[in-house]
């Protein structure tokens, strides 16, 4: 779900010529018959065969299963097509609908198991070739939405049309087909995947079903529909309805069908015209609720260049006849990649002229990975769950290398190495789970939608593409698509696509090392020992094992086929050499003569892999890194960072080497040494004596270099500007206690919110790049006044980056009183859905509002609940990682562990917070003293 993923002027009718008609549906026709699983010839043959037995169904014997299929389907009946009619009204608590699918029955049975989840079925008849129609029962027979047709006599095996009429709740919970209340107006949105399409209409709900779709909708007159295809016709029934027809899709799964319903703002925009990759235009379109669309102009604008972007690196074009992008209120997800109707949380997409860089680049890098969906997941999809991975971490990784040419400025590609650096947190965890993860049930789905998948996913995938070269693995990426485009395909077709393309590496070698990390968890730990004899023949001693942070439960017993590269510098020159490493322990021979004068173990910081070196190695690093590039110091700072927190260097060591790390001016390597010292501030000193000594200590390796950028932004600011002093501003406002810094925001706030003056926002007095931490902070400095009337601003607000903003300053009341009153907010409608964790989040980060918090928690578990969709719910366990002591561990483990497998996919977030709440008291033990006696010195 992910990050992500995710054109000219036509109207909302889309009316095609006759001649040009003709040949979409004859397209059509023959892009459907190529991806349904029997070609149309095997199922001629298959039928006279069928004529022929002419079977009795006393005669008929089957493999039909019987027993509920909690997992995947049985396989031996099979949707060819579907065509969908809804009635939607969002001013009502239901809808209405039929689906028609036609089937493939390739076992006599007298049931089907498919599925269909708080669906009122009100006829069900499935019709044979031939016959006549036969009735069926409809049963939904498991929570997470199998169902369960029941006819009177045994159906042979034969073709089908099934359709089932029905009537259904709007969902209440951000999934499936759910209403939103926008100012004043109802809206009806679609979010589908994983599993959720099911509470929309009855269907076979599984990646692998792909097919093609027809729709048709009836809604109110005064209501906009869309759905992936552009529309065809448009009838006035006469009653205050109308019918929409769309025309037929492409082959998709169920999860990628999408719909939409109110009173919308439509923006139409130029097409995207031809390129050298495409031969037809893009109808492109903007929508928004009600008095929002005008804000779309910078998303609609910017979407021409990150898809032509995408288009050029697969030389493939874009898939579908148009492109729509949707802004929703309330979404549980960032974005969702619906092929043609791509829906965004509305932050995402709705700006004006004070957008700040963070917006602009969540836009760029969300985008991004949703419109690479088009082509990951969407024009080929997984076959099942667990290859998941080919759609999430190849989005997340596409985005990035896409826009890292579309917009290099904003230098992405040093962003997906932050990400895959940011996730090893996660990964060194014992319950951490594989990338390919294996799916047995439903419940499991619910947890491959995380870090690993995405963000690890993308660091495996830069670390295979600079291994092979970036010209071979794009080769292979094409070879990819086109083999299986419009059809599904699995992690080994895609690794063999990806070796038929690479001819300087054996496929096997490929392989092992994809696979290697896809189907194990945990990091690579590089001891890298350099050598050099008298003779000057150099040597490398690495010995692999899994690392692990103290206090880890876990065995370093493991070992990875691991595509290293190598860098250093002998006499001047500069040398990379790659190798696969096998062995727990090998020496390698470096092929130049001379003693390298560094060794970098992790060339362009491409290896999803930590490493440790002898102090003298640490040294030659930090003395050359004017050699080392800003991808290959972040390596070193998480490598780094990695000793210090497997107990191998100490806090005193990090505070030595700090001062050239932070003089960096790059805000991705400067900032490095602040996590470690973020946690000394947050978690290992209590004392306010030593507190207020740490924040000076802060201050003193911080503050020069603030000091050089000032505090204000400057028109001509570069990004890498932008990015450092939004980030020292934030460190020293907070663990610096800089009261300088504190009062330049606090005055901001006021400016903003016109507290005291004429109470109304004037965005044009704030830098929009920090404005929301100077909320947060004024209200820590101003309290609660301030804090009731930031709650005031937010009551009077639709706009979900001002609600954001207002919501994250009142997540930081301390006030005992009306931290209790806020808490309350929560269960209220006055919250959207996907805002209620800026108040949760807010007060489990407060030393003394944690516990109550949790209190709070605790008893009003249920009404939380209700607010998070069941796909989101396996992440409610998570409270448990702002805890670090171990009363707090045995009281969550006494509250989750009777409920926790009521919780789908929650098992393994309460293992992993567990197990955090142990690894941050182990390591508030071992730092403790040591940074006890370094500020003793101070």
């Amino acid at each position: 779900m992910k990050y992500q993923w995710f054109i000219a002027t036509f109207l909302s009718l889309v009316v095609i010529s006759g001649c040009e008609q003709e040949e979409v549906q004859k397209q059509e026709v023959v892009e459907a018959n190529t991806t349904v699983i029997k070609s149309l010839k095997e199922q001629q043959s298959e039928q006279l065969e069928r004529e022929k037995k002419t079977p009795t169904a006393d005669s008929l014997e089957s493999n039909y299963p019987d027993d509920i299929p909690r997992g995947r389907l049985p396989a031996s009946i099979q949707p060819t097509a579907y065509d969908i009619h809804l009635k939607v009204n969002p001013d009502k608590p239901t809808f209405t609908g039929t689906v028609t699918i036609q089937l493939n029955i390739d076992e006599p049975t007298s049931h089907i198991w498919l599925h269909g989840r708080d669906i009122t079925a009100k006829n069900v008849t499935l019709t044979l070739k031939g016959k006549e129609p036969l009735s069926a029962t409809y049963e939904e027979v498991d929570v997470t939405g199998v169902a369960k047709l029941s006819f009177e006599e045994v159906i042979p095996v034969s073709q089908a049309q099934l359709v089932i009429d029905y009537e259904a709740p709007f969902n209440e919970a951000l999934e499936g087909l759910y209403r939103v209340k926008d100012g004043e107006l109802n809206y009806a949105f679609t979010q589908f995947e994983a599993t959720a399409a099911r509470l929309a209409f009855p269907g076979f709900d599984e990646p692998a079903f792909k097919v093609p779709f027809t729709y048709s909708m009836t809604v109110r007159n005064e209501h906009k529909a869309f759905t992936n295809t552009p529309a065809v016709s448009e009838t006035d029934l006469g009653n205050g309805w109308k019918k929409i027809v769309f025309a037929k899709s492409k082959p998709l799964p169920t999860y990628l069908i999408a719909f939409a319903v109110g009173d919308f703002d439509v923006v139409e925009w130029q097409d995207i015209p031809e390129s050298d990759v495409r031969n037809f235009s893009i109808p492109l379109r903007g929508i928004a609720t009600k008095g929002k669309g005008h804000r779309l102009t910078y998303a609609l604008k910017n979407t021409k260049d990150i898809l032509n972007g995408l288009e050029q690196y697969f030389q493939i074009p874009y898939p579908y006849k148009k492109l729509d992008i949707v802004a929703v209120p309330d979404f549980n997800a960032g974005a969702m990649e619906n092929a043609g109707l791509i829906t965004y949380r509305e932050q995402l997409l709705l700006f004006d002229n004070t957008i700040s860089l963070s917006q602009k680049r969540a836009y760029m890098n969300v985008h991004a990975h949703e419109l690479a969906h088009q082509w990951f997941g969407n024009l080929v999809t997984p076959v099942w769950w667990d290859d998941i991975w080919l759609n999430e971490a190849f989005a997340t990784w596409m985005a990035h290398v896409s826009n890292d040419k579309v917009y290099p400025e904003q230098k992405f590609k040093q962003a997906l190495l932050d990400r895959s650096l940011n996730v090893m947190t996660s990964d060194s965890l014992i319950s951490a789970r594989q990338i390919r993860q294996p799916i047995e049930s439903n419940h499991d789905i619910q947890s491959a939608f995380d870090g690993i998948t995405y963000s690890k996913g993308g660091g495996v995938l830069s670390m295979i593409e600079a291994f092979l070269g970036p010209e071979n693995f794009r080769a292979g990426i094409q070879n990819y698509m086109k083999k299986f485009e419009f059809g599904n395909a699995t992690a080994q077709d895609f690794i063999t696509a990806i070796g038929e393309k690479s001819p300087d590496i054996p496929l096997e070698t490929i392989q092992q090392a994809f696979n290697s990390f896809l189907e194990q968890p945990g990091i690579p730990y590089l001891k890298v020992e350099l050598s050099c004899d008298e003779s000057k023949n150099s040597s490398v001693a690495i010995e692999q094992s899994r690392y692990l942070p103290i206090g880890s439960k876990g065995s370093t017993d493991q070992t990875w086929k691991v595509p290293a590269c190598f860098k250093y510098a002998i006499d001047g020159n500069e040398h990379q050499l790659c190798e696969v490493l096998e062995e727990k322990q090998q020496t390698i021979e470096l092929p130049e003569q001379g003693c390298p004068a560094y060794f970098m173990p992790n060339a362009d910081g491409a290896g999803y892999y930590r490493f440790s070196m002898s102090s003298d190695g640490w040294q030659s690093l930090l003395n050359h890194k004017a050699s080392l590039n800003t991808r290959e110091m972040m390596s070193l700072n998480n490598s780094l960072l990695g000793a210090i927190n497997a107990g191998n260097l100490s806090f005193e060591d990090l505070v030595k080497v700090a001062p050239r790390i932070i003089s960096s001016d790059s805000e991705a390597i400067a900032m490095g040494p602040s996590s470690l010292l973020s946690f000394a501030y947050n978690e290992i000193v209590k004392d306010e004596e030593q507190k207020a000594k740490l924040a000076k200590l802060n201050r003193d390796l911080y503050g020069p270099r603030l000091t050089e950028l000032g505090l204000e932004t400057k028109k001509n600011d570069s990004v890498n500007t932008i990015q450092l002093r939004n980030s020292l501003v934030d460190f020293l406002a907070q663990e610096g206690e800089d009261k300088v810094v504190r009062q330049y925001l606090t005055t901001m706030a006021v400016s903003y919110t016109g507290y005291k003056e004429d109470g109304n926002l004037h965005p044009e007095k704030a830098d929009s790049n920090v404005i929301s931490l100077a909320l947060k902070v004024a209200v820590e400095d101003l309290g609660t006044p301030f804090a009731k009337h930031l709650k005031m601003l937010f009551d009077a607000s639709n706009d979900g980056t001002v609600r954001g903003r207002l919501l994250n300053g009142l997540g930081a009341v301390k006030d005992p009183e009306y931290a209790t009153e806020l808490r309350e907010l929560i269960l209220s409608e006055s919250l959207r859905d996907n805002e209620i964790y800026s108040i949760l989040v807010g007060q489990l980060n407060i030393d003394e509002l944690r516990e109550p918090m949790w209190e709070w928690f605790k008893t009003n578990f249920e009404g939380v609940k209700e607010r998070v969709p069941p796909f989101g719910q396996s992440r409610l366990p998570v409270v448990g990682r702002f805890f670090c002591s171990a009363p707090m561990k045995q009281d969550f483990k006494k509250f989750f562990s009777p409920i926790i497998k009521d919780l789908a996919g929650a098992p393994r977030a309460y293992q992993q917070s567990i197990e955090s709440i142990e690894l941050c008291m182990a390591q508030v033990k071992h730092h403790q003293e040591d940074v006890k006696q370094y500020l003793s010195k101070q």
